[in-house]
């Protein structure tokens, strides 16, 4: 026999306190007044054997009933080499998944409530000076540590929604790695008295699998507790876009809608409503089985400035994806770098002139730096020959961070410093000089940016004419799109859309080389490559995306960049790069902190909004089966689980078979109880 509390064993010494006064018990005399000796002698006779039958029994319980109480408080065991039911110390991980799908509806409400009332139970189930670990997908150090069981009932009381998704592969390392890192922990072979429970409680929603090394610590026991919403359907927002990349004050907006239902029935009358600054709209769409609908509404915006917005769909079960953010900003001018070269012709700022809306700034290509670049949505170059490798430089720096160029190469450019460039931007190189088949044959209306430029579709316009061009080198690597076409079939107008777009006109501008540069679709590129390059941030951001947010505005270098939406403040982890600051926000230790909605952007003053939307990995309701769940445990090479599905309200967690050790000392209460019991009973009848 071992004991979990052996200190407790010391107060077996108090046993000599009831020894000894039964002793001086056994030597008290009393006198009593007989008028026969014959009569004293007879009571002496019958009693005596009788008495001290009595006072060793009295003796007997008092010293039973004390010495159970003891054994009682030191919690004694029997040590098992062949059993894990009895050991020294008993740890139990106890794992709560507080995604969002948990919102979805139980047997007796919410699966998170569910599962936190489910550990309750577990907790007050374990033997007493068990030790508990409490996660959750916040996977924080703090929970990693070993806490009594009234520090995990409070623990249980704080658990709430996470943005945070964790795979079973995830939950099993982390618990491991916890487990690995307790207090004093050390292998397996050194802890043979220590009993890990792993106990998970989760919904087990399909996600996708890792692979990952198996358990070091095998002395693992699983018990994998699913807990299954009463119906799996969802309908919810995927995503919201602009049919436009721009946009200004007094023009049309139109923004595409995206609605899915994973169930297998359609749906009718689903209402969305669309609030974005002044503008409200309700609407209700008809959703097909297992599906996706598109919705398009337009509207004005009427003023310039930030822009936030929320769409929001009526649906009564998982609410989290209910509603998708948006912002943006309508601004009242684009700023535009000319860069000229020796062959540069006039006409590039006369069309940009012809729009207030372009601020525009010149310069020789031989007098630039770094400073010229800051804050400019788009860089033309204006017959260009020579590109030294610093510009170069501060050109694939610009487009890097988001900004557009626009290359119109001179009538003797060098090829080797020009084919540095477009190879670096994916464009199709330059070849020689060619003068063949150089008419302009056709445009791609296909293409947003002829679509966008001309509304009407025509075959029989009369387009300009270019004399000479240069030889499009394209090869496999290089990825870009048609604008304008050659009779020769050859590209005569391209563009690379990436971080930023790059347009190349594979031809001089200059007068001799054609009348191009003197035709209205001339005006008509150069404004609509000036129009699609406004620096634009995205309208949306994932929590947890690995993707970044670009800030264009010049900050206040004493300032440092907060996310403001009522009374949170947040300072998010910035970086800055050729003058652009990118906020991140694939922290996952902060993301308890962010909650989806509108942000404002400040830095001392406001710069922008930011808007936040919860990922969808959770909006699909589709689980594990038991035996995919049990295999996937085995992969990872555990070899004692047990698994249990809360589907009914037949199935109550307090039937888990949750492994632990006898509790011998609730027999030596009740043996305790027994022997006072006797004492009083010796006492009170046992008339001597």
């Amino acid at each position: 026999m071992k004991f979990l509390f052996p200190e407790f064993l010391w107060a077996f010494a108090v046993l000599l306190i009831p020894i000894i006064i039964h002793l001086f018990n056994f030597k008290r005399y009393k006198t009593h007044y007989f008028s026969s000796l014959q009569f004293v002698k007879h009571v002496d006779q019958q009693t005596r054997s009788t008495q001290k039958l009595k006072h060793i029994l009295v003796l007997i319980s008092r010293v039973l009933a004390f010495s159970f109480l003891v054994l009682a408080f030191a919690q004694p065991y029997f040590s098992d080499p062949d059993s894990n039911a009895v050991k020294k110390e008993n740890i139990l991980a106890i794992y709560i998944d507080n995604s969002f799908s948990m919102q979805a509806r139980g047997i007796e409400g919410e699966l998170l409530s569910e599962a936190r009332e489910s550990a309750q139970e577990i907790i007050d189930e374990a033997p007493q000076g068990s030790q508990f670990i409490i996660g959750t997908n916040e996977m924080s150090g703090v929970e990693q540590r070993r806490i009594s069981k009234i520090e995990a009932l409070e623990k249980l009381d704080k658990i709430t929604y996470s943005p945070l998704t964790r795979s079973l592969e995830e939950i099993i390392d982390w618990q491991e790695r916890a487990i690995a890192k307790s207090d004093g922990f050390k292998e397996e072979s050194e802890n043979e008295h220590t009993l890990v429970q792993s106990i998970i409680l989760s919904d087990f929603q399909r996600h996708k699998v890792s692979k990952s090394s198996n358990l070091k610590l095998k002395h693992f026991e699983f018990h994998a507790i699913q807990l299954a919403p009463e119906q799996q359907e969802n309908i919810y927002i995927d995503s919201a876009w602009f049919s436009t990349p721009i946009r200004k004050v007094g023009e049309k907006n139109e923004i595409n809608i995206r609605v899915v239902n994973p169930s297998a029935e359609p749906l009718q009358n689903i209402e969305v409503t669309v609030n974005i600054d002044k503008f409200k709209k309700s609407f209700y769409i008809d959703l097909p089985a297992k599906g996706k609908k598109t919705t398009s509404i337009s509207y004005t915006d009427k003023l310039k400035g930030y822009k936030t917005g929320e769409i929001t769909l009526a649906d009564d079960h998982v609410l989290f994806d209910d509603s998708y953010f948006i912002s943006y900003e309508v601004k009242d001018h684009a700023n535009v770098l000319v860069l000229n070269g020796n062959d540069a012709i006039d006409n590039v700022e006369i069309v940009l002139g012809l729009e207030e809306f372009y601020t525009v700034e010149s310069n020789e290509i031989t007098a630039i730096t770094l400073d010229n670049f800051k804050s400019k949505d788009l860089v033309i170059l204006n017959g260009v020959n020579q590109l030294s490798s610093g510009v170069q430089n501060y050109l694939i720096d610009f487009y890097e961070n988001g900004g557009s160029l626009s290359l119109f190469p001179g009538k003797e450019p060098s090829i080797n410093s020009w084919n540095n460039l477009l190879r670096k931007v994916n464009l199709p190189l330059l070849g020689e000089k060619i003068s063949s088949g150089t008419r302009i044959k056709s445009l791609n209306y296909d293409d947003a940016f002829i679509k966008g430029a001309l509304q009407d579709r025509s075959d029989k316009l009369n387009l300009p004419s270019v004399t000479s061009s240069f030889r499009p080198l394209i090869s496999n690597s290089t990825n870009y799109n048609t604008l304008i076409t050659m009779q020769n079939g050859l590209p005569l107008l391209a563009y690379s859309a990436g971080k930023g777009n790059v347009y190349m006109f594979y031809s001089a501008i200059h007068p001799d080389w054609g009348s191009f540069s003197r035709d209205a679709l001339f005006s008509t590129c150069v404004l609509r490559m000036s129009e699609l390059s406004q620096r634009t941030q995205p309208i949306a951001m994932t929590i947890g995306d690995q993707s970044v947010y670009p800030i264009h505005a010049t900050l206040n270098k004493d300032e440092v960049i907060h996310l403001i939406k009522e009374e949170l403040d947040f300072i998010p982890q910035t970086k800055e790069r050729s003058g652009v600051s990118y906020i991140s926000l694939n922290q996952f230790d902060k993301f308890e902190q962010l909650f989806a909605g509108n942000y404002k952007i400040t830095c001392g003053d406001q710069i922008g909004n930011l808007s936040l939307n919860y990922s969808r990995t959770e909006s699909l309701l589709d689980y594990f089966a038991e035996n995919e769940i049990l295999e996937l445990f085995k992969e990872k090479g555990a070899t004692s689980i047990t698994f249990e599905r809360m589907d009914s309200m037949n199935s109550p967690v307090s039937q888990i078979a949750i492994e632990k050790p006898f509790d011998y000392w609730k027999l030596c209460i009740v043996f305790t109880l027994i022997f006072v019991l006797a004492e009083m009973l010796l006492v009170r009848f046992w008339k001597s």
